[in-house]
C-alpha cells in the first residue's frame, strides 16, 4: 500500500526509528500506526537481544529530585558511541529513565523493575546501540528541614556529584554565601575526587591497606625502623591531605584547605555548616 510522507513522520516522532523502517512498519500494518508502533517495538526489542552484550563506555550522569527535594537521585546510563550521547534524545531518554528511577524507588542496578527494564530495551531499538544503566545513587535527606543537597554536573555529564550539607539553623539555607560555598564544594569533590568528607570517615581497612604500602615502599630503602616510622607517618599524613576533602587545598585557592574555607563561610553566613557526605560517579568508572 501506499504510506504517506505525514504518517512516516508522526510515527517516526513516535519512536524515533528510521524514515525505512517507518515505512516498513506502516506498510505491514495497512496504515494503521498503533499496530506500526508494536510492530516497531517489537522489532526494536528483537535487535536488544542481539546488541546487549556489546561494550557501552560512553553516556551521560544526571540528577534529579523529588517534588519536595527530599530525595535526590543520580544515574549513570551508557551507550556504545559519543555520537549517539551528545544527542538531545539521548539526554531527554536519560532524564526520563532517571526520573522512572527514583519515582519506583529504585536504588540498586541489582533489583531493577521490569518497568526500567523495558525503558532500556526500548531505548537499545531507538538508538541502534546497546544502552544499559550502570549506576545509581539515591539520597534521602537526613534532616528535612536542616539539610540541602547540592548537585554538579560536570565536563558535560562525565562526572556528576551530590552532596549533602547540614545547616544548624535551616531558615540559613537560602543565604548567598552559603550557597556559593555549596556549588564550590561539589566542583571540588567533582574535579579532586576526594574519597571521603574528613580524615576520620576512612574506613579502617583502607587505611590498614595504605599504611602498609607506605610500610613497605619505606623498608625497600633500607633506613632504619625508627626513620621508617617517620616516613610512613608523614606519607599518610600526606594521603589524608590529598583524599579527604576537607583536608584537600581547595580549588579556587590553594593558600586555603576546605577545612578553613569552610570555616571562614560560617563565620560570613553566620551558621554552622556540616559537609555530611557525597557522592561522585566518574562516566565508565567501576
Amino acid at each position: 500500500m501506499s504510506v504517506s510522507a505525514q504518517d512516516v513522520k508522526t510515527l517516526r516522532e513516535k519512536t524515533g526509528a528510521g524514515i525505512m523502517d517507518c515505512k516498513q512498519a506502516l506498510s505491514e500494518s495497512n496504515g494503521d500506526l498503533e499496530r506500526a508502533i508494536r510492530i516497531l517495538r517489537e522489532k526494536g526489542l528483537a535487535e536488544a537481544k542481539k546488541r546487549a552484550g556489546r561494550e557501552a563506555k560512553e553516556g551521560i550522569i544526571t540528577v534529579v529530585y523529588s517534588e519536595d527535594r527530599n530525595t535526590v537521585c543520580m544515574i549513570e546510563a551508557n551507550c556504545e558511541t559519543d555520537f549517539v550521547s551528545r544527542t538531545d534524545k539521548y539526554r531527554d531518554f536519560v532524564q526520563n529513565l532517571a526520573l522512572t528511577v527514583l519515582d519506583r524507588g529504585v536504588e540498586t542496578t541489582q533489583a531493577i523493575p521490569e518497568e526500567v527494564n523495558h525503558m532500556l530495551k526500548e531505548a537499545i531499538g531507538t538508538f541502534g546501540e546497546n544502552v544499559l544503566l550502570r549506576k545509581i545513587a539515591r539520597m534521602n535527606k537526613t534532616d528535612a528541614d536542616k539539610s540541602i543537597f547540592y548537585h554538579y554536573i560536570h565536563l558535560d555529564g562525565k562526572v556528576g556529584v551530590i552532596v549533602e550539607f547540614m545547616l544548624d539553623d535551616g531558615g540559613k539555607k537560602e543565604n548567598e554565601d552559603f550557597l556559593e560555598f555549596a556549588k564550590n564544594i561539589a566542583l571540588q569533590v567533582a574535579s579532586m575526587g576526594p574519597l571521603s568528607v574528613s580524615r576520620d570517615d576512612f574506613p579502617k581497612e583502607l587505611l590498614e591497606e595504605q599504611k602498609e604500602i607506605f610500610n613497605k615502599q619505606a623498608k625497600e630503602s633500607g633506613k632504619p625502623d625508627n626513620i621508617i616510622e617517620k616516613i610512613v607517618k608523614g606519607r599518610m599524613e600526606k594521603f589524608f591531605a590529598e583524599a579527604s576533602l576537607l583536608g584537600q587545598k581547595y580549588v579556587k585557592d590553594n593558600n586555603l584547605t576546605c577545612s578553613k574555607y569552610l570555616a571562614e563561610t560560617e563565620r560570613k553566613a553566620g551558621v554552622k555548616i556540616e559537609v555530611k557526605r557525597f557522592v561522585r560517579f566518574k562516566l565508565g568508572e567501576e
